[in-house]
């Protein structure tokens, strides 16, 4: 019975592998053995990071089946930031995700700014959902205003990051659900 379980295991993941474009394997590839992930922005100097603009690249052309695969099966890196990315695409497997890693906890190395620390993926997702609270508050504060040079640079960078169609009523559905 378990040979048998594994096996349909191992036939599942190479179905879904299968699915996976050519393309989006090619990105994944360079971030395929990172047991750490790092932000979009890194240093003191607040940075661009390079690791994270090759997930930025791959998240352009993989679609939400695509993610929800390596949020699943990848690297430690790819399956932090693929969770986040199906939050900002407002994917409800998202919260899937957040609760398999609540059960199964998966402790990593995140690189926050200038700083690390190591904790289970769930609670860096937890810390995603209010900080997206926040930067769609500031976003939809930021529509309210009147246009200029620095608002539209201020909302071109927010829309960069992927906060472009997540409103706050999603994120008050995501985190009642992950508070239960």
């Amino acid at each position: 019975m378990k040979l048998k379980f594994v096996f349909i295991l191992l036939i599942q993941t190479f179905m879904l592998n299968a699915q996976l474009s050519n393309k989006a394997k090619i990105l994944a590839k360079r971030l395929d053995t990172l047991l750490y992930a790092e932000s979009s922005h890194i240093g003191i100097d607040g940075e661009e990071n390079r690791i994270y603009n090759y997930f930025k690249k791959l998240s352009k052309i993989a679609s939400n089946d695509e993610l929800y695969y390596f949020a699943k099966n990848g690297s430690n890196a790819l399956k932090l930031y693929s969770s986040k990315e199906l939050l900002k695409r407002n994917d409800k497997r998202f919260l899937e995700i957040y609760k398999y890693y609540s059960d199964n906890p998966l402790i990593m190395k995140y690189w926050e700014g200038c700083i690390s620390k190591k904790e289970n993926i769930a609670n860096y997702l937890k810390g995603e959902l209010y900080s997206a609270k926040f930067i769609v508050s500031l976003r939809d504060s930021i529509l309210k205003e009147k246009r200029s040079n620095l608002i539209e640079s201020q909302l071109k960078s927010i829309y960069e990051e992927g906060y472009k169609n997540l409103s706050q009523k999603n994120l008050d559905f995501y985190l009642n659900e992950i508070e239960k």
